[in-house]
């Protein structure tokens, strides 16, 4: 006869057991990433599994060990569902995380010599800083009503351009300089050692819009998104010029993509004021002035953007364990010399930031970096797709949350996740240049100054638009250049 304790371990391994599968099975259905079939079967599965367990403890022979052997399994069956259900639902607060509204974030510097008297904010009073109030107004003027505010009486000298700027600051003819961050690397271009003999002694930020998404059914429409890559590392939200700008056009019925690379030094008219700027620097006036600079070029309604900078890219290739990447050419990067090979070659997250960055190897220089940045983009797409993610799912997606930025809905990301776990296609990524001619020509953000830029041809822009329009419109498109991480299959 069962004593009452043996009777009470049976029931609570058992009741234990069914807990956890039906928690299990809750927390998948509730994330809404696992295909409904797949989250049917494995209910299936788990009570099938429970109703045999459930007369193998039960209902067993006299002096049987199976009840014990049954209990065991039925006990490590519980922590797989428990630690199942820990991990799905850490995967829906990744996903929740990733899709937070994001307002970027401008840092505007008071910036000294390094020999200067002047130590610390309390200092200021009395003493003069100089600015630039024609190149972006609305934070000049936001960031002196905060020096007068929380600082106090401070004579503002208006600079015309980042070369007076900067020889005030040097000449000493003001006590120091108000700078938004986003614009350093043009202070550094008039004096490199800007970085090194200088000193910030009081930092405004100031939180810009978030950047509404257009959205659409993306599991049966077609859409575009931004991709942004900036040139800083640490902090994703903080605003700074566009190293990397692409538009990928993707049909999800077609399973194709469209990757369009467009050169940073692009010479067009930036949205808010109609002058002539380097693409790159739109990047300065926030994402949101990328994306309507971009759609006047292209003359389309960009839905999405996906925004990262070097910290968030090298994490990405971390998780992942490394990319394979396709060089048509051999060639040592400038940074880290690291050698890459003509043909496939496997990079670590360090060699793959040097690989997308390069540029002095190639006669065509950005051109090149661009195509070179369709490759990565395109083999990091191609290992996020295949079954090889599966052993690194949570880390990539753990990953993701931190280092990248976007406006994609939780609901669009478990849609296409589901799609892709549902189907697994194969997507084919054909890429596409815009191309110019290079010039010097006065650029709006450097003061009118002029610097080394790319005048895009029209018919390149042209060709562009009708790419788009035929892969929107359901066509099955194939560029020139087709998927460029894939050229040793078709030499």
């Amino acid at each position: 006869m069962k004593t009452q304790l043996e009777k009470s371990v049976n029931i609570g391994v058992y009741l234990l057991q069914i807990i956890a599968s039906i928690v299990f099975i809750y927390m998948l259905y509730t994330i809404h990433f696992i295909p409904m079939n797949y989250i049917i079967i494995l209910a299936i599965v788990l009570c099938l599994l429970s109703i045999g367990e459930y007369f193998l403890i039960f209902y067993k022979k006299q002096k049987s060990k199976r009840s014990i052997i049954t209990q065991i399994m039925s006990v490590l069956l519980s922590v797989v569902c428990i630690v199942g259900s820990t991990y799905v639902y850490k995967m829906g607060e990744v996903v929740d995380l990733l899709t937070d509204e994001v307002f970027q974030k401008r840092a505007i510097s008071i910036i000294v010599l390094e020999d200067s008297s002047i130590r610390n904010d309390h200092q200021l009073p009395q003493h003069s800083l100089g600015y630039i109030s024609s190149i972006d107004t609305t934070t000049m003027k936001y960031a002196t009503n905060d020096i007068t505010k929380n600082i106090g009486d401070i004579e503002f000298v208006d600079c015309k351009d980042f070369k007076e700027l900067v020889d005030s600051l040097y000449s000493k003819k003001v006590d120091g300089i108000i700078l938004d961050e986003a614009f350093r690397h043009l202070i550094e271009q008039e004096k490199e050692s800007f970085s090194d003999d200088t000193r910030v002694i009081y930092q405004i930020i100031k939180d810009e819009d978030s950047v509404n998404a257009k959205s659409v059914d993306v599991l049966n429409k077609p859409f575009l998104v931004f991709i942004s890559g900036n040139d800083m590392y640490g902090e994703i939200t903080t605003i700074s010029r566009s190293d990397v700008n692409m538009l990928a056009a993707i049909n999800p019925l077609t399973h194709q993509v469209l990757l369009i690379s467009i050169p940073r030094d692009t010479y067009y008219p930036l949205n808010r004021n109609g002058q002539y700027d380097k693409f790159t620097h739109a990047g300065i006036y926030g994402l949101q002035e990328s994306i309507d600079t971009l759609e006047d070029m292209l003359s389309e309604d960009i839905n999405y953007y996906v925004r990262m900078n070097f910290t968030s890219f090298i994490n990405i290739v971390d998780a992942l364990g490394g990319i394979t990447v396709y060089s048509p050419s051999s060639f040592t990067t400038r940074i880290g010399k690291y050698n890459i090979e003509e043909g496939e070659n496997t990079l670590n997250a360090k060699q793959a930031l040097a690989f997308v960055r390069e540029r002095k190897s190639f006669v065509d220089g950005d051109f090149a970096r661009g195509r070179n940045q369709q490759r990565m983009i395109a083999a990091i797409i191609d290992k996020i797709c295949s079954p090889a993610i599966l052993t690194s799912f949570s880390s990539v997606l753990d990953t993701i949350s931190q280092s990248v930025e976007t406006n994609f809905s939780s609901t669009d990301i478990n849609a296409l996740v589901q799609m892709q776990l549902t189907q697994m296609p194969s997507w084919d990524i054909q890429t596409y240049q815009i191309i110019g001619d290079p010039a010097m020509k006065p650029c709006y953000s450097s003061g009118g100054v002029e610097a080394s830029v790319v005048i895009p041809y029209s018919t390149s822009i042209d060709k562009a638009r009708e790419y788009i329009d035929l892969l929107m419109a359901g066509e099955t498109i194939q560029t020139e250049a087709g998927n460029l991480n894939k050229e040793e299959v078709s030499e």
